[in-house]
């Protein structure tokens, strides 16, 4: 898959200027935690080149992260797994959601853990993202992560769905090739705008293929509490196998 390009940001009315219809960009308010000062730092500097983002804080261990993220009330948190101490990374964003349910995490890890974000309640996935530490290299990459995770959306990094195929007898297997194309954008956090420069079509045609993808999947219209791209991101990941590794040789992770 492609490189995704960048989905537009939030937006917000600006006070009195010689133009009172003009309006800009807010920027998206993001603490990274991380206990490697080099890591931290270039995702510090990454972000830092983004228009859309502003680093309010960097913290080294969970705990920190949990204070810090009341003190300064960031929009995202970028989140590693593994700090060196308790509570580890997946502690401490739950920890954080829950003092303030909208704040978006973006988790990060050298691992392909996606199970972390399948195994969420559709109720209590929202604003939840994830991403490869080689990824964060990728600007484009990393800032779409956050600002979907800021949007209340479901996102997985590309280069692991990549390696994804349907499982068998799977809700998957009911959708056409082009269905499950759209679906793995989904996941990926693409917006319908996105979709559509992809794959060369309009957003009215990404606009029915992916009200198919919920039909068929059975999560159109049903009542529930949880947006319909959160589910289907959240049901591409539960209904998905890595594919085997040619020659059965195991690919460093």
């Amino acid at each position: 898959m492609p490189h995704p390009r960048r989905a537009a940001g939030r937006q917000e009315s600006v006070g009195p200027t010689d133009n009172p219809d003009v309006s800009r960009k807010a920027p998206t308010r993001v603490l990274v935690v991380d206990d490697e000062p080099l890591f931290r730092e270039l995702v510090t500097v990454t972000l830092s080149a983004a228009g859309s983002i502003q680093v309010v804080g960097a913290a080294e261990r969970g705990q920190e992260a949990v204070d810090m993220a009341e003190r300064t009330a960031p929009d995202v948190v970028v989140m590693d797994i593994e700090l060196g101490s308790e509570p580890d990374g997946i502690r401490a964003a739950h920890q954080i959601k829950a003092a303030n349910p909208a704040v978006g995490i973006v988790i990060v890890s050298v691992h392909r853990e996606r199970q972390y974000l399948a195994a969420l309640p559709s109720r209590r996935a929202a604003g939840w993202s994830f991403l490869l530490k080689r990824s964060i290299r990728d600007p484009q990459t990393l800032v779409r992560a956050i600002e979907g995770a800021a949007r209340g959306l479901v996102t997985m990094d590309p280069a692991v769905l990549e390696d994804l195929r349907p499982r068998r007898r799977s809700a998957l297997e009911r959708l056409s090739g082009e269905q499950l194309a759209v679906l793995a954008m989904i996941a990926a956090g693409y917006a319908d705008a996105a979709i559509a420069r992809e794959l060369c079509v309009d957003e009215a045609s990404v606009r029915r293929a992916v009200e198919s993808v919920y039909r068929d999947l059975g999560i159109e219209g049903d009542g529930a509490e949880a947006d319909p791209r959160v589910r289907a991101a959240l049901l591409y990941m539960q209904e998905t196998s890595e594919k085997p590794r040619s020659g059965g040789a195991h690919r460093p992770r």
